[in-house]
């Protein structure tokens, strides 16, 4: 078990309006799993709009471009997708 020093403590249940400890550490693990997530996902319709297509669409049609502008934009949306999928695997598991 953790120790939460009484500062931190306080912080958690004013930040989020909780009587409850437990509670209050899982609204936050909550909001920042919804949070990191919807930021992922910005980032990866910026990248749908930039492109005109999914992730998906974007490597059959780029598969034979090997350009330094595309095998980066390729790795860094992978990364993105990546992430999104384990960001709400967690939330999914935190329900």
């Amino acid at each position: 078990m953790v120790a939460l020093s009484p500062r931190v403590a306080e912080l958690l249940l004013q930040a989020t309006q909780s009587q409850d400890l437990e509670e209050a550490l899982h609204k936050v693990l909550r909001d920042y799993l919804d949070l990191k997530f919807a930021s992922l996902s910005v980032e990866t319709n910026h990248l749908e709009k930039k492109w005109g297509c999914t992730f998906t669409e974007f490597k059959e049609k780029t598969r034979e471009e090997y350009t330094y502008a595309v095998e980066s934009e390729l790795w860094e949306w992978e990364r993105l997708e990546t992430l999104k999928s384990h960001y709400h695997a967690l939330r999914q598991r935190w329900n």
